[in-house]
Parts: structure tokens; sequence; C-alpha cells
């Protein structure tokens, strides 16, 4: 309770953590193998990862340090690729397991240029880093896609929203390909 009266929302790796045994008692022993759910990633994305725009990327800053407490190496950022500040603000590295670096290849494979390190920081988080010039070309199918699925039409001159559709078609294709991986 905070001296206000009112009760304090937790993170939710806190209350993953909090109640780890509870879950692992009347869950997973019942509905999923243990070894599915220790298996648990949390990927946080933001276009200010490692790219200093506004506000969000001091609240990412604050809040690393207690995630990767929390998460350990199961916690990741995602984010847009600034080189400027990816050369003086990111220690460049291997991923921590097979998935991560089968699917890092899988994209380079088909010419996205992707960063991955950790963000030098409190917490020392991991990050991806999508560099949005990488897929330019492929705006037009995305934004077709989009229109499709959604009825969603982006003006053909707007950059933000025409590299916002990459950087979420990016994001889409590192988690469904991490998916895939993971099993």
């Amino acid at each position: 309770m905070t001296h206000t009266g009112m009760t304090r929302r937790g993170s939710m790796g806190r209350i993953l953590k909090d109640n780890m045994k509870l879950m692992d008692e009347s869950i997973v022993g019942n509905r999923i193998s243990q070894s599915i759910y220790c298996r648990r990633y949390v990927f946080e994305v933001a276009w200010e990862v490692v790219n200093k725009v506004g506000g969000i990327y001091t609240v990412i800053r604050t809040k690393a340090a207690v995630s990767v407490e929390e998460l350990g190496d199961h916690y990741f950022l995602l984010g847009p690729l600034n080189e400027n500040c990816m050369r003086t603000e990111v220690d460049v590295c291997d991923p921590p397991n097979e998935a991560i670096q089968k699917t890092l290849n899988q994209m380079r494979s088909h010419g996205i240029k992707v960063v991955f390190g950790r963000w030098l920081i409190d917490g020392y988080p991991y990050v991806v880093l999508f560099d949005i010039g990488s897929a330019a070309w492929r705006l037009d199918d995305w934004k077709k896609e989009l229109w499709d699925s959604c009825h969603i039409g982006i003006p053909y001159h707007d950059i933000e929203s025409n590299d916002a559709v990459i950087f979420g078609a990016f994001v889409t294709w590192f988690l469904g390909e991490f998916r895939k991986n993971i099993d």
C-alpha cells in the first residue's frame, strides 16, 4: 500500500516471479511441461531503444535494470537501428541462445541488417536493432498487406508512418521466426 492507501501495481516480471510457485503447481503441472514453461521470453518493443527521441528513452533506461534482474537472459529490447547511438551505447555480442542466433541469421539471409548486443546502461540488457533502410524496398508490399488485412492506408510521403510500417514488419517477422526456432 502507498501512503495514499492505494495498492501499487507491480511489474509483470515481479508478478510472474512472485507467483511462480503457484503457477508451477497449478498450471504447469496440469497443462504444459516444465521445460516449455521455463522457456518464456519477454520482448519489449519501442522506437526509443538505443534511439534517444524523447521521454520514453528515459523510461526504458530507468526500468531496464529491474527487468534484467527479474527476467535475466530472457529479456530483450527491440528497436530501430540508429547508427550514431549504437556505436557509443551498444556492445555488439553474440546472442545467448541458438534460437535468437538462428532468427537473426534468417533475417540477415534476406538482406536485413540486424545488430545484436548489450545496451551499455544499468542492467546491461540485450538489444535487437533493425536497420529500417535495409528493407525499404519491401515497404509497398507491407503497406498493401496492412491495407488488405485491416484497411489502413499510409500516405506515400509520410516518412514516420512508413518507418513505423517497416519496423512493425521487422518485429512481426523476428517474433514469428523466433517462435519457430524456439520449438
